[in-house]
């Protein structure tokens, strides 16, 4: 029982506890969250942490929450506020009004100084110098030697550089002994007081704060161009602008914000936070309408556009543009070399076609010159045949002639000795013609499948000019034969088709080979205009033609050739013969070739 009584004395006394805790029971059953106060520091990190950790004390005890405090300086502050490791910021007025473009930073609370001061009129410029220095117009501070802390330190150089540019001078250009010496800022009173500079950019009232803490003699210094401030109590070069502000940045949540504004605002001016923080309080957020006309002063956001920023922002962009544009190259490149190299390929082939052009025509060439050979082989034949008879009658009538003359007649014998002598001359140039237009053949195992499609490459332009494709069926076979003469015969022969089907509307040509008994079957067929039985039956016989200028000999010569190579060439019009072509069976017209050839030994 004892144990039990002393868990329920327990729970009873839990809310004092709590109560002398400064926390509230509705805020335990919140989760806590570790907050994140940066503050700008421009003197020792150690004394600034040491000057707000109270006030972060008293933070975390009225809100309950973990309160990290993290002195930074200017460039430090930047880099924490861009990686979002930061909720709430202490800094002067310029850097807050600075935030707010692309951070989304808004002011919640003002600080309250330690001395009184307005907090809307707490921060100004001093230009310390020696006790005694003669410095009484703006124009003379070219020729002196000045020290400051930093081109970013608001009550310092900035204020500074403001009244500067609204008097005409340029802060930089027009100061060429200016230097920036860093951080802490009481550092450049002790330049000043070993005569290493002749004056000192300093916040206002730094000097009278470093004096009372006995640090330099009173009287020691002096405030050049010193202006006329009822009411602020030290000595100042510019005018006066707001105190320091607290900010929340545009990801930190409001209910935060509300807690911790709420804090602050209850803060009394006894409190230990206050008193170690060297200030009297928090006020609402002042007027900072002077900050943006000092912005304005000095072309500053929003009155400039922060080149750096925007460049940092499109750095991803370019960078993407440049490697795109690379990447384009690269592949103009690739083209660009493809296209070289399918050029040469193209060139390559083209001049292989021209070469094989040329043995094509040379081969023409060799056909036709080998056609004439055997036109005129064959017109010597027919005219050799058909001048024997007469000049045999010749002769007959001549020798009758002699013996029936008289010796007495001596002079008409001799003339008709000389026509006899003539007569024999006649056929002796006769029979040496003949001889020498014959063109002896030269037998040597062919393929004669091949041989009708290397024919028929040779007659392409010919079946080009009809836009005929022939319907080929072609079993291997080889046979002994001259390919040069059955070339010549093959060609007269689809020649003459082609020549019959000219006004046919469709053209069609069929050519097959088949193996028999005896050897191999050419047969060649067509629809063109057939002949008629007259024409089928002299066919074969020279100096007959059915066209208008033939000579009548073609078809003689392919059936001296087929002869000599121990075959037999025979044509009929196709109504007479069984159909090749299934497809054209409506049609009953055209001729048709056959070609007989034997195979042929090795020893023929």
């Amino acid at each position: 029982m004892s144990q039990v009584w002393r868990l329920l004395v327990m729970l009873a006394l839990l809310p004092v506890a709590m109560a002398f805790a400064g926390v509230s029971a509705s805020e335990i059953g919140q989760n806590r969250q570790t907050v994140r106060i940066g503050i700008l520091t421009f003197a020792e990190r150690s004394d600034t942490l040491s000057a707000w950790q109270a006030t972060a004390d008293y933070l975390a005890r009225q809100t309950g929450h973990g309160i990290r405090i993290e002195p930074l300086t200017p460039s430090e502050l930047d880099r924490q506020v861009k990686a979002r490791a930061l909720d709430f910021i202490i800094s002067n007025q310029f850097v807050a009004v600075g935030y707010k473009k692309d951070w989304g930073a808004s002011q919640l609370l003002t600080l309250i100084p330690a001395d009184g001061r307005d907090p809307a009129r707490a921060m100004g410029s001093a230009l310390v110098v020696r006790a005694g220095a003669p410095v009484t117009r703006w124009q003379q501070l070219a020729e002196l030697n000045i020290v400051s802390t930093d081109p970013r330190a608001f009550g310092g150089f900035l204020i500074f550089a403001g009244e500067m540019v609204r008097r005409g001078l340029d802060p930089v250009a027009d100061l060429p002994g200016l230097t920036f010496e860093g951080f802490p800022q009481t550092k450049l009173l002790q330049k000043l007081w070993l005569h290493e500079a002749d004056m000192a950019i300093l916040p206002a009232c730094v000097l009278e704060q470093a004096i009372a803490r006995g640090e330099y003699p009173e009287g020691a210094f002096d405030i050049a161009l010193a202006k006329s401030t009822p009411g602020f109590a030290c000595g100042v070069s510019s005018e006066l602008y707001p105190y320091t502000a607290l900010s929340k940045l545009g990801h930190t949540k409001s209910a935060l914000a509300t807690e911790v504004a709420r804090a602050l605002l209850s803060m009394d001016a006894n409190t230990a936070a206050a008193v170690t923080g060297g200030y009297r309080g928090w006020s609402v957020p002042v007027n900072d309408n002077r900050v943006f006309a000092l912005k304005h002063t000095l072309r500053e956001w929003p009155f400039q556009t922060n080149w750096q920023r925007v460049a940092s922002a499109a750095m991803p962009w370019f960078g993407a543009i440049v490697l795109c544009l690379l990447l384009g190259y690269l592949h103009h490149l690739r083209i660009k070399r493809l296209v070289v190299k399918r050029t040469r390929a193209l060139e390559t082939e083209i001049e292989q076609h021209r070469e094989t052009q040329r043995a094509f025509n040379e081969q023409q060439r060799q056909f036709y010159r080998a056609q004439r050979v055997l036109l005129t082989g064959e017109m010597a034949s027919g005219i050799s045949h058909e001048l024997k008879q007469p000049l045999a009658g010749i002769r007959y009538l001549a020798q009758g002639c002699l013996y029936r003359l008289k010796d007495h007649e001596p002079e008409i014998a001799s003339a008709l000795g000389g026509v006899l002598t003539q007569v024999d001359r006649a056929q002796e140039t006769i029979s040496r013609l003949r001889s020498f237009c014959q063109q002896p053949s030269r037998s040597v195992p062919y393929r004669v499948d091949t041989l009708i499609e290397e024919t028929l490459a040779l007659i392409s332009p010919e079946l080009k000019r009809l836009k005929l494709e022939p319907s080929l069926t072609l079993a291997e076979v080889e046979a002994r034969l001259d390919p040069g003469l059955m070339t010549q015969v093959l060609v007269n022969v689809l020649l003459n088709a082609l020549d019959a089907m000219a006004g046919q509307p469709t053209p069609w040509l069929g050519i097959s080979l088949e193996t028999t008994d005896s050897g191999c079957l050419i047969r060649v067929s067509d629809n063109g205009c057939g002949l008629t039985e007259a024409q089928l039956s002299r066919l074969f016989f020279p100096f007959e033609s059915a066209k208008a200028d033939g000579l009548g000999l073609g078809m003689v010569i392919c059936k001296r050739i087929v002869e000599e190579h121990g075959g037999k060439i025979s044509a009929h019009n196709r109504f007479d013969a069984p159909a090749i072509a299934p497809q054209i069976e409506s049609s009953p017209s055209g001729l048709e070739i056959c070609i007989e050839m034997p195979l042929g030994a090795e020893n023929d």
